[in-house]
């Protein structure tokens, strides 16, 4: 059971629709890295990223570098169920790297899944559940975010998000008549992605809170954790971290500062499934709620994203958007899903296509 091969490929997926945030306008399509890992018996695991610049500093084909390059040497020979092993390899030869990494840890778990014929939710002691999952409004007038609202609840949805964070005047407006479309029986979170000041932050949560509001995601920059405290302080509101939170050292200062009521965890900023976890029980023992945030994956990030929520117990619906988002998926489609429940099969249920992936 020792890595014999290594292999990664870059592929891309078209939006269905337009999507923007205070980022700006998100690209017409999404880059994934997609590798492959095989051991010595060839049974293989397949894992994937799908690269926030913005959020890691890696490109796909960044990614795809760090890992024929550096990480790739590193891998050969290990055994496959030493994954702590490997981390501290990777670590030492390529850091931060966490989208890169990540990849290669989700291969690693679908690869242990299939050898012990057992699905990784199991693996990772998770009971099999269905989870319900999010549509995400991205920023548009308040009327189109609405009406979108409106005809997404309709076929299914219980739980919408709304991108916020770039006139708190129209912000405020927005979740007012995407409220008043869905009715009081959905749940409504909203997500600033670093927009605000602490003080517009305040302002506008102190206007929202009417709205029955789940929380709010990433109010301010992501190096202001103290910010993110005095917001807290402030509003009824709980509060996500979502680019504050890449790492368990990061995880243990929110913690320490009372910042966040909950983690937002994307595998491409922890590196993977391993070092999600370590998150996910620090924020158990200190009663913060996590939420999956996928950062536009195909069926496989999905899949994985799914395995490891059904771990999480606070009553979240879960953000395994990419399916909702993207077309031409090498691994399947669920476009408009409400729900998300796993296969019973190895890994991560998911077929091995990478030979028959057109990519680079």
């Amino acid at each position: 059971m020792f890595i014999k091969k290594v292999e990664a490929k870059v592929i891309s997926t078209p939006f269905n629709v337009s999507f923007r945030t205070s980022y700006g306008d998100m690209p017409t399509s999404q880059s994934h890295i997609i590798v492959r890992i095989t051991d010595e018996d060839e049974v293989t695991g397949i894992g994937e990223a799908s690269p926030l610049p913005f959020f890691t500093g890696e490109t796909a084909q960044m990614m795809k570098l760090a890992i024929e390059s550096e990480l790739r040497p590193a891998l050969i020979g290990e055994h496959i169920f030493s994954i702590e092993k490997i981390h501290q390899k990777m670590d030492a030869v390529l850091y931060p790297a966490t989208g890169a990494k990540s990849a290669v840890d989700m291969a690693l778990w679908d690869l242990k899944g299939k050898r012990l014929q057992t699905p990784v939710y199991q693996l990772l002691g998770a009971e099999k559940k269905i989870v319900p999952l999010v549509y995400a409004l991205g920023e548009d007038t308040p009327q189109n975010m609405a009406r979108l609202a409106q005809e997404k609840t309709k076929q299914g949805f219980g739980t919408v998000k709304i991108k916020i964070g770039i006139d708190p005047e129209k912000d405020i407006e927005a979740v007012k008549q995407v409220r008043q479309a869905v009715g009081e029986e959905i749940s409504l979170r909203v997500d600033a992605n670093q927009g605000y000041t602490v003080k517009k932050a305040i302002k506008v949560m102190g206007k929202i809170e009417q709205y029955a509001i789940d929380y709010i995601e990433q109010p301010v920059p992501y190096w202001n954790t103290d910010g993110l405290a005095e917001i807290r302080r402030h509003t009824g509101i709980p509060i996500m971290a979502d680019e504050s939170i890449h790492s368990v050292q990061d995880a243990l200062n929110l913690i320490h500062k009372g910042a966040v009521d909950l983690f937002g965890i994307k595998l491409i900023k922890c590196a993977g499934i391993t070092q999600a976890l370590k998150i996910f029980h620090l924020a158990e023992a200190s009663g913060i709620d996590c939420v999956l945030i996928s950062p536009w994956d195909t069926q496989l990030g999905t899949h994985a994203g799914g395995h490891i929520s059904m771990l999480f117990s606070g009553g979240y619906a879960q953000e395994l958007v990419g399916p909702h988002y993207i077309t031409s998926d090498p691994f399947g489609s669920s476009a408009n899903r409400s729900v998300y429940e796993p296969n019973d099969l190895p890994g991560f249920g998911v077929k091995d296509s990478f030979d028959s992936i057109a990519g680079e």
